[in-house]
């Protein structure tokens, strides 16, 4: 194991540890024991749906780059890379391995990998304001106004960085440069079009939206009927919190996030049933991750990994 996935590891135990000093576990396992076993199965499967989705509108921001990526290709490298993030193989990162994948031996690695980047960026983008707006319309009186500037802050960022990022590069890498062609190709993974943007901002909604409805769903597995105001305006910070690469996994972050946002802002959950919704949301990215091993080990991706591990290290 890396000294990187070690001390994201000891981050997850360690607020883990924080989060389970204030709750009775035997109360925490009861609680994920009575959740029913068709919600458990409806939030796997609704999460693997919102990656499939996910996957199609990085398909759309990697055939702007001149990539020509199918949808069967793009689904294969990003469950693969998903399993890559959530396991780790002591290889190479989850988004390396998109990119490499989606390359498919290609010299496209450098615009696969930024399709990676944008893919990342205007999901994170969207989140932001999907929350901003959320906590405009119900949660002023709710969040606290520092959080309002963080999600503000993150989303003028992003956007600012898509348009101004590319301009940024071609500035740099010349025309008679002879990484110029590879730099317009990378510019272009960050499409301008207007019916582009509109494009890959509608799927980037719905992914949001269905893993918004998902807590929802978890709320009713827990015997809470949760407000979609609130969620609307908690979710896009706890999703982008748990985000961060500073855990396995989102792993201690998204319990603490749950806590704070469901039990202290507000009083839908106890702190047994915050820690029973992460194990939930955990169930469904390990599961939807575990696929894409086994989806490597078929297609014996796995050596492509490998060599590409060592021909970098």
């Amino acid at each position: 194991m890396s000294l990187k996935a070690l001390i994201k590891v000891l981050i997850s135990i360690t607020m883990l540890t924080l989060v389970f000093s204030l709750v009775e576990p035997r109360e925490v396992i009861a609680t994920v024991g009575r959740i029913p076993l068709w919600c458990a199965l409806a939030v796997v499967g609704g999460y693997l749906v919102g990656q499939a989705l996910s996957a199609y509108k990085w398909m759309l921001l990697a055939r702007s780059g001149k990539i020509e990526a199918t949808y069967p290709g793009t689904l294969k490298a990003y469950f693969i890379g998903m399993f890559v993030n959530c396991f780790g193989l002591g290889i190479i990162g989850g988004d390396v391995t998109r990119g490499v994948l989606l390359a498919d031996g290609k010299p496209l690695k450098t615009q696969a990998i930024a399709s990676v980047v944008a893919d990342r960026a205007h999901g994170l983008a969207v989140l932001a304001v999907l929350g901003t707006l959320a906590t405009a319309l119900f949660g002023r009186s709710t969040i606290d106004v520092h959080f309002v500037y963080l999600l503000v802050g993150i989303g003028l960022m992003l956007v600012l960085g898509w348009f101004i990022g590319p301009v940024i590069l071609l500035k740099f890498v010349h025309a008679g440069n002879k990484l110029h062609d590879k730099a317009v190709q990378v510019a272009e993974v960050f499409p301008k079009t207007p019916s582009r943007i509109a494009s890959i901002t509608f799927l980037s909604l719905l992914f949001h939206l269905l893993q918004i409805g998902l807590h929802w769903l978890m709320g009713i597995g827990l015997g809470v009927e949760l407000s979609w105001a609130f969620l609307l305006l908690a979710v896009p910070f706890i999703n982008i919190l748990s985000s961060l690469p500073i855990s396995w996994n989102g792993l201690g972050v998204r319990e603490t996030a749950y806590i704070f946002f469901f039990c202290n802002q507000s009083s839908y959950l106890s702190e047994e049933q915050a820690i029973a919704m992460g194990a939930l949301w955990l169930l469904a990215v390990t599961s939807s991750s575990a696929i894409g091993g086994i989806v490597a080990f078929l297609t014996k991706d796995f050596q492509l990994l490998r060599k590409q591990s060592t021909a970098t290290s």
